[in-house]
C-alpha cells in the first residue's frame, strides 16, 4: 500500500521508518523544507504536497492543533479517504472529525514514542493501540501490523484517545509522587533515592521517575497533556483532584528551580 505521511518530525519520522522497514511504500509531507531535505538526505521519498496521486492511507502525524486543518485539506480533493491520526486528541475529537467531513475510513493510533529514542521505540513496542469502528480500516492495520509480536488492542478512537492521555498523565504523576517523597525525605536528611530505589524493588512499584528525583516533568508532551486532561474533566463537570495536584506539585518544582 501507498503510504503519504503527514507531518514528519518526531511521530512522522518514526513511522514512516516502520512502515517502509515493513516493505509499505511511505512518503513524507511536510511544510518545512528542512525536514523534507534531511529525510530526503537518508533516501526517502518525500513531497511538500498533499495531494499526491494514488494514496491508501494518510498518517496525520501533526500537533494536534494542526490535525483538523490538515484532514480539512484532504478530504477536499479526496472523497473517501483512509486516516490514521497518531496526533495525540482529546476525547471524542475523532468521531467528531468523522462525523463533520463525512470521513468512513478513520482510525486514531496513538503513539508511545520518546522524542529522543522515537526510531528504536517504534521498533520495540509494549503495544499497539487501534481505535477504529470501521472494518476495513481495521482489516487494512491488522495486514500492516500482522508481523507485530505486541499485544494489539482494538478499540474505539474515544477509548484509544483516553488511553494515551491516561498513559501520559500516569508517568507524570509517578515523577510527582517521587518529589513529594523527597520533599519529607529532605526534612529528615533522608536520601531518597536510596528510599525510591529500595520502593521498587517491590515488583509492583514501577522505578519510572526516581532517576530524576528532584527535577519537574517538561518536555512538550507531558504539560500539554495533564493540562488536556484536567480539562477533559472539568468540561464534564467533573474535578480532578489527584491531576490537580500532580500538576501543583510539579509547579512547585519548577519554581523552586527557577527561584521565582
Amino acid at each position: 500500500m501507498k503510504h503519504l505521511i503527514v507531518g514528519s518530525g518526531v511521530v512522522g519520522t518514526a513511522t514512516g521508518v516502520w512502515l517502509n522497514a515493513n516493505c509499505e511504500n511511505a512518503t513524507f509531507c511536510d511544510i518545512k523544507p528542512e525536514i523534507l531535505k534531511r529525510l530526503k538526505n537518508k533516501g526517502f521519498n518525500v513531497t511538500s504536497d498533499l495531494k499526491e496521486k494514488k494514496v491508501d492511507i494518510y498518517w496525520i502525524c501533526t500537533a494536534e492543533w494542526n490535525t483538523e486543518e490538515a484532514i480539512k485539506k484532504i478530504v477536499e480533493f479526496n472523497k473517501n479517504p483512509t486516516i490514521i491520526i497518531r496526533s495525540t486528541m482529546p476525547p471524542g475529537s475523532t468521531a467528531k472529525i468523522s462525523k463533520k467531513y463525512k470521513i468512513k475510513h478513520i482510525a486514531h493510533m496513538p503513539e508511545f514514542l520518546k522524542q529522543k529514542t522515537a526510531i528504536a521505540d517504534i521498533f520495540d513496542k509494549d503495544r499497539v493501540i487501534i481505535g477504529t469502528t470501521d472494518e476495513k480500516t481495521k482489516q487494512n492495520l491488522k495486514e500492516i501490523y500482522h508481523s507485530e509480536t505486541v499485544k494489539i488492542i482494538f478499540t474505539d478512537s474515544t477509548t484509544s484517545e483516553l488511553i494515551k492521555y491516561a498513559s501520559n498523565c500516569w508517568l507524570a504523576s509517578q515523577i510527582s509522587y517521587w518529589n513529594e517523597i523527597k520533599t519529607l525525605c529532605d526534612k529528615y536528611k533522608v536520601n531518597p533515592q536510596m528510599v525510591a530505589n529500595a520502593a521498587c524493588l517491590d515488583r509492583r512499584i514501577s522505578n519510572y521517575g526516581t532517576a530524576m528525583i528532584g527535577e519537574p516533568y517538561g518536555g512538550f508532551c507531558f504539560p500539554k497533556d495533564m493540562d488536556a486532561l484536567i480539562k477533559s474533566f472539568e468540561e464534564n463537570g467533573l474535578n480532578p483532584v489527584f491531576l490537580k495536584a500532580v500538576k501543583k506539585v510539579n509547579d512547585q518544582i519548577k519554581k523552586q528551580k527557577t527561584g521565582e
